[in-house]
């Protein structure tokens, strides 16, 4: 606490009180080719106060910096830049664009800082001369192939009532399909300098909580009015031959308004989580009420809505109780290992105008797994046995693993289970290679007089696999009568 005293008093020395205008931000890249990228710096700012950035320095983290001029909004007074999109309730959202080629392989951190944080942030003690520093990081790396980050379809600024619970999701977006999980950390003054007032009960009366998987945020509840900012970190992970890698974060850097209201909030009744074969349709309702009689706007966000063959929209319905209605014709370009996750959002418009609206989310899993492979025969010789199935209806699959045992088990999986469970007392006996591989000799230590059973499952990229066939069954010909 010292320390961050010692350089809050450092910082103010330096800064003009004008610069009071950071509220939120993130650093987000896209992968061009090779080893070149985009990096976009998204800030939200008061829009009330004389402040404003044309331009940010962007650190490269390979000891380059570029200036990035603001890209959104209309023309203004500005020098070849625009001037931000100002969206109501003193925020304005701010874009800078910029390309850069690194010149090896290797872990970057990329980032900004500005001055300063807008003044009363609570958590943030003397936050009018604090900068306003976010950072993200990814790796390069030849091995694990390109990748560009998650984006985050949800804005991070909200408001929420004293002593009701507030919730909120960033809606996090991973175009790879990479695996994304959520923490929540300090926000930063600098690089190696974490704001330790964050989450101090001090500052932050109640905990915070983030769901690793989901992203659902929760404050349960907040005791104090005023501008509170919080930071997550939202990391990306890929499979490789040695398990799960982390290949890169992205920091969001958010603000809450905490408000003294009576209001309360609208609640989601919750659905799911489903499993899908890929080529099903998935329709679900989803409903939402409020206790106080307001009417409430349901809406929705997530990944189902940003992939290739996307869920259908998700239709903004305003009522109390109001119903919507989630639609997914899948196919089996959506079929991997991770989850899809849908957030849907209720909010009210209290009936009362001097009411604070306040927020319900509910975030939603979805799986999505590749159907069995059809039609298996075995086919018994006199010392082989023949195996062969159809084809599997998606083409993305790169072959097929195939597993024995004796006599069959009776196995059906559940509606999220792939692969043949080692309960069943199957053994995996080998692959076959590519999508055309439907066929297979077995000639490993067959018996006569044994009764060998099979299942065949589809693989995919990255380990991922279908839903087992049927088992099929057969015996080696018998050349002599059994004794």
């Amino acid at each position: 606490m010292k320390k961050l005293l010692a350089l809050i008093f450092f910082f103010s020395c330096l800064q003009p009180l004008l610069a009071t205008h950071n509220r939120a931000g993130e650093i987000t890249y896209r992968h061009l080719t090779g080893r070149s990228y985009e990096v976009t710096i998204t800030t939200y700012t008061k829009e009330s106060v004389d402040a404003d950035r044309c331009e940010l320095d962007l650190f490269w983290g390979d000891g380059l910096s570029s200036t990035l001029k603001r890209s959104n909004g209309p023309i203004g007074s500005c020098p070849n830049a625009r001037m931000g999109k100002v969206v109501g309730n003193d925020v304005k959202i701010n874009i800078y664009k910029g390309t850069h080629t690194y010149t090896s392989d290797g872990f970057y951190t990329v980032y900004f800082e500005d001055p300063n944080r807008n003044a009363g942030i609570n958590n943030i003690p003397q936050s009018v001369n604090v900068p306003f520093y976010v950072q993200s990081e990814f790796v390069i790396d030849a091995g694990i192939g390109p990748n560009s980050s998650p984006v985050l379809l949800n804005p991070p600024i909200d408001d929420g009532c004293l002593n009701k619970r507030f919730e909120h999701n960033p809606g996090a977006y991973d175009a790879d399909g990479d695996s994304i999980s959520y923490e929540l950390v300090g926000c930063r003054l600098s690089k190696n300098v974490i704001i330790p007032t964050t989450y101090d009960p001090n500052f932050v009366q109640d905990s915070v909580e983030i769901d690793g998987g989901k992203g659902d945020l929760y404050w349960d509840v907040p005791k104090n009015i005023g501008q509170f900012n919080f930071a997550i970190e939202i990391s990306e992970w890929r499979k490789t031959g040695n398990g799960w890698r982390k290949i890169g974060y992205v920091t969001r850097d958010m603000q809450i308004t905490i408000d003294d209201c009576k209001n309360n909030p609208p609640v989601i009744q919750p659905v799911g989580p489903f499993c899908v074969e890929a080529g099903s349709n998935l329709n679900f309702d989803v409903t939402a009420t409020d206790v106080d009689g307001d009417p409430v706007t349901l809406t929705a966000f997530g990944s189902p809505f940003k992939v290739l063959n996307p869920a259908d929209t998700f239709l903004l319905k305003i009522g109390n109780p109001v119903t919507s209605t989630f639609n997914w014709n899948t196919a089996c370009n959506h079929v991997r290992q991770q989850p899809y996750y849908v957030t849907f959002e209720a909010k009210d418009d209290p009936i009362n105008s001097n009411e604070i609206p306040l927020v319900d989310v509910y975030t939603a899993e979805i799986t999505v797994v590749a159907p069995a492979p059809k039609n298996p025969v075995a086919t018994g010789g006199e010392k082989i046995i023949d195996l062969s199935w159809d084809e599997s209806i998606c083409k993305e699959a790169i072959g097929y693993h195939i597993y024995r045992r004796e006599d069959s088990y009776g196995f059906v999986p559940s509606q999220c289970e792939t692969g043949v469970p080692a309960y069943t007392g199957y053994s995996f006996l080998d692959s076959t290679l590519g999508l055309s591989a439907t066929a297979y000799t077995d000639t490993f230590e067959l018996k006569r007089g044994v009764r060998y059973c099979y299942m065949v499952v589809a693989q995919f990229k990255n380990e991922v696999e279908s839903y087992a066939s049927i088992e099929f069954c057969t015996a080696i010909k018998l050349s002599a009568p059994l004794i």
